[in-house]
């Protein structure tokens, strides 16, 4: 009997042990299941709020999500030109933590020129000045007194597209993986003259940077090594681009080739590989272009590089052909450039086809090839993005007024109506804001970029008139920040009678007119008019202006880890 019991007694102790390690097991498995799932809520959450802050949608600084029975906590905080997103998921009283930090990846856009201006030209009244240089792809008359402190580059403008593909039925992607590095098509001209610009239909994968695009003439059916002439290359700005849709995005020369009728010309966009930034070519997989051939290749520049038929033709335009511009009754103290040269007081040396009643001081170069156009810093990509930006935090219907030294906040915002803010207000910008009517800024009110900002500038843009007047007064975070005010509208764009040494005047379809002893950092537009005793005085830091959106900027993640 004792031995009978004493066998029972240790098989219930091994039972009893065995069981007990079985529901320890199951619990353990029950909390490693609890566990998982607490984390794979955190991380819905985490990936739920990339998603919204990534592709600019709305967004809850504190919200939360149920997944499945499980449940996700989200904190979204902003430090500087970063956002913070800490998720806590929670399964029946288990709890995972995760963080992920993103930052901004800049848009840069350069204005290499204290004025910039487009085909409308510039007209600079008595005793107006420019303290820098300027480029315009329109004539530039002066006035008495009327200086210009730097270079002045006046373009030939293209006359019209002489060749073209524009049929987009498919997708060559370049860039991202060998072979495909290189992306080339040819072209045969029906007229011989300057080629002024080309224009390809492009978009993107992430931030590829800027790449050269080179015209090369023909070895046996494919690009040779051989540029057309010294100058016939340019540069393509990725932050032109789209990242959503196919646009066309143009490129200018250093100097514009001639070409010879008849000749096969080729295009070629010189890039290296990167699986995570690269480029797509709208392609037309039928051949209907009879003058040319698209091809790719790992590098044109090989000893002896190999060249792939592309499948189809790329869409391209050639512009040939210009129409000549003029300076005149002008004060000069750089270099000036330009078909024609009239009436002129040039401290260094001219560059022309035809020059009367001028002095050069330094050394003439008659027949010298017309400068190329200039794209304007902004493209309608980086225009639409901001929008979007905008729009992604809330819409306002109706006049947006801040009066009477009343203070506020705003952005991002699009205001449907109109935006004024006058008699000693003050409005601080936390966010791009998009007007579709008037914005009016006059007496004695205060625009400040949000400290949000840090080093990035800030957007304040309309699709219609801009009006500053009466002392107002306008404050960044420090240098290199700045506010830009953009108008899409044509004809009298944005009219400026302030001295504001921290904004950018942008508008590129329409006239900006300058008042009587405003003193600005930086104008780009279509045409410009310069009344008595206005300045405009460049500041070198406007040669890399980052913007915290935009086709080239985006969140880019640098951390993703669990927290405790």
């Amino acid at each position: 009997m004792l031995t009978t019991f004493l066998v029972l007694g240790i098989c219930f102790m091994v039972v009893f042990g065995i069981g007990f390690l079985s529901l320890n097991e199951q619990k353990i498995s029950r909390n490693f299941l609890k566990s998982t799932q607490a984390y794979l809520a955190a991380d819905s959450g985490v990936e739920d709020s990339l998603y919204r802050l990534i592709k600019n949608k709305n967004y809850q600084a504190t919200n939360s999500l149920d997944i499945a029975g499980s449940a996700a906590t989200i904190s979204i905080s902003q430090s500087g030109n970063k956002k913070i997103i800490n998720v806590i998921g929670e399964k029946d009283n288990r709890f995972r933590n995760l963080g992920v930090i993103l930052e901004i990846d800049d848009s840069s856009v350069s204005f290499f020129y204290g004025v910039q201006v487009g085909e409308g030209g510039m007209i600079m009244s008595n005793n107006s000045r420019i303290s820098g240089s300027i480029y315009s792809n329109g004539s530039i008359s002066g006035g008495n007194g009327a200086i210009i402190t730097g270079d002045a580059w006046v373009a030939s403008l293209p006359a019209g597209v002489n060749q073209e593909s524009s049929v987009n039925n498919s997708d060559f992607i370049f860039g991202q993986t060998v072979p495909q590095i290189d992306a080339a098509q040819s072209f045969t001209p029906s007229a011989s003259d300057q080629l002024t610009k080309i224009s390809l239909m492009l978009k993107k994968t992430g931030a590829p940077g800027n790449k050269t695009v080179r015209i090369l003439t023909d070895n046996n059916g494919s690009p040779s090594k051989n540029l057309v002439a010294s100058g016939a290359y340019g540069t393509l700005n990725y932050s032109q681009i789209s990242q959503n849709s196919y646009n066309w995005t143009d490129v200018t020369f250093n100097a514009p080739p001639f070409l010879t009728a008849g000749t096969k010309y080729w295009i070629v966009v010189d890039a290296f590989a990167d699986s995570g930034n690269y480029f797509w070519w709208a392609k037309d997989s039928t051949n209907a272009y009879a003058g040319g051939v698209g091809k790719y290749s790992a590098n044109w520049n090989a000893a002896n590089p190999v060249w792939n038929n592309s499948g189809g033709d790329m869409a391209f335009r050639a512009w040939l052909g210009g129409i000549s511009n003029s300076i005149s009754a002008l004060a000069i103290g750089g270099n000036a450039h330009a078909n024609t040269i009239n009436s002129c007081n040039i401290t260094n040396d001219a560059y022309f086809q035809t020059i009367s009643d001028s002095t050069v001081g330094g050394t003439e170069y008659p027949n010298s090839p017309d400068p190329g156009m200039e794209n304007m810093p902004i493209s309608e990509n980086n225009i639409s993005d901001w929008k979007s930006i905008a729009e992604a935090g809330g819409i306002i219907n109706g006049d947006y007024v801040l009066i009477n030294n009343a203070v506020g906040e705003l952005g991002p915002k699009k205001i449907i109506g109109n935006l004024s803010v006058l008699n000693g207000a003050d409005l601080t910008v936390t966010g791009t804001i998009y007007v579709t009517g008037l914005v009016t800024i006059s007496n004695n009110a205060i625009i400040r970029l949000g400290p949000n900002y840090g080093e990035t500038s800030g957007m304040l843009l309309s699709d219609d008139a801009i009006n500053v007047s009466n002392g107002c007064v306008f404050y960044s975070n420090g240098d290199g920040t700045y506010l830009m005010f953009l108008s899409t509208k044509t004809g009298s764009a944005i009219n400026i009678s302030n001295n504001t040494n921290t904004v950018i005047f942008y508008a590129a379809n329409g006239t900006v007119n300058i008042n009587n002893n405003a003193a600005l950092k930086e104008v780009t537009a279509y045409s410009i008019n310069l009344a008595n005793g206005a300045q405009i005085i460049y500041e070198s830091g406007l040669a890399s202006v980052k913007f915290s959106s935009g086709s080239g900027a985006g969140w880019a993640i640098k951390s993703w880890r669990e927290t405790e």
